[in-house]
């Protein structure tokens, strides 16, 4: 569900007739079209290979791509195939914004974006399918601190690098998890559509980008539109790698908030199992690096970064005691916020330095420290 604000702006509609065109564009209507499709050519290579870990899984695509070509060599090209709006200057430039917020984007995409995600209730029904988020709940979101963590390494998401390599075992996991559920019995297509289909799929880079910059500005940080506009332009190429039609990338911040707005009403639908995914990934992430805070503290983070609507309908309340601790939190981000524009250039590049090791410690630490077993063959 849109913030209050949110609501606003839906109320009022587009504001130009380029907004019209969008709006239009991500109509309720269309997107229930974009529902039924999902990623033919991931699906079809992992029809034809043996589901295991993305790493192994790609290696089996990269293979059978030599001495086969076919649907393998086709999913590859795809992949390393750039658009030509894609300008690699500028997507450095988005990974240190990235490395810039990394400590609040971590907290905003636990309290928040996953959050608020499973209260879009068709989505939210893999996760339920599947139990990836009931069952090792911490490892999921370490895996996902990989995924981002490489994003932003050397030569971020470029091909051929271990961001762009990450990406594209992401999509091969996704789509091993539809061949799953399509051959299970346990999917009812007639009520939830396809499994991680295209909407869903572009529901989750928003979760990325749109709403990670929302919330870091919640929590006190004034990002500049250059800043908001890399991270979108980021995402918008990195939604590409992993499968997302480019009818559903927005190329500007006013069309993203188009799509966030039209898809937020048409996917919002909280369920008892939204609420306990929600505390259940709050439960399991308490006193976890990088943060270390207690599970009450994080609802309390959670309830104010979502709002007021979908707290009441997932049932996510913090005590008083809690609430003034975030509080104390958000105004010590603000004040290091406005020290940070006054940082000279050079200063501001170690403190991003700093923040990608910091996290890379974290994701190493969480995850058993044996990259031989980690979900991701590499680790910037």
């Amino acid at each position: 569900m849109p913030t209050p604000e949110e609501l606003e702006r839906i109320k009022l509609g587009p504001q130009s007739p380029q907004q019209r065109v969008w709006w239009d564009r991500y109509s309720h209507h269309n997107l229930e079209q974009w529902r039924q499709v999902c990623d033919e050519r991931a699906d079809a290579c992992t029809a034809l290979i043996k589901r295991g870990r993305p790493s192994d899984m790609l290696d089996q695509v990269e293979t059978r791509a030599a001495t086969e070509g076919g649907a393998f060599g086709e999913f590859l090209q795809h992949c390393h195939q750039v658009p030509g709006w894609v300008d690699f200057d500028i997507l450095e430039e988005g990974s240190r914004v990235f490395k810039r917020y990394a400590p609040l984007q971590g907290l905003v995409l636990l309290c928040s974006s996953l959050v608020e995600g499973y209260a879009y209730n068709k989505p939210a029904q893999v996760l339920v399918a599947t139990g990836r988020l009931q069952k090792d709940v911490t490892r999921r979101i370490y895996e996902t601190g990989q995924l981002l963590h490489n994003m932003v390494g050397k030569d971020n998401i470029a091909p051929g690098s271990a961001g762009h390599r990450t990406l594209m075992e992401v999509r091969l996991t996704h789509s091993s998890v539809r061949q799953f559920l399509w051959h299970s019995g346990k999917w009812d297509v007639e009520k939830y559509d396809q499994p991680i289909n295209q909407e869903d799929m572009a529901g989750t880079v928003l979760e990325f980008d749109f709403m990670v910059a929302r919330g870091i500005e919640r929590l006190g940080v004034n990002l500049s539109t250059e800043e908001k506009s890399l991270m979108q332009y980021f995402w918008r190429y990195a939604g590409y790698v992993l499968g997302v039609k480019e009818g559903l990338l927005p190329a500007s911040l006013d069309e993203q908030e188009m799509l966030a707005l039209q898809l937020a009403t048409h996917l919002y639908n909280p369920t008892p199992d939204s609420e306990k995914l929600a505390k259940a990934l709050l439960r399991d992430m308490a006193k976890e690096p990088p943060f270390h805070l207690p599970e009450g503290v994080l609802i309390a983070f959670s309830e104010f970064l979502i709002g007021p609507v979908v707290a009441k309908d997932i049932n996510m309340h913090a005590t008083a005691a809690d609430r003034a601790k975030v509080r104390l939190i958000r105004e010590a981000i603000r004040l290091a916020a406005k020290g940070r524009y006054l940082a000279p250039t050079a200063l501001q590049k170690l403190l991003e330095q700093g923040n990608h090791r910091m996290r890379r410690k974290n994701i190493f630490d969480g995850l058993g420290g044996d990259p031989s077993q980690f979900a991701f063959r590499s680790l910037a």
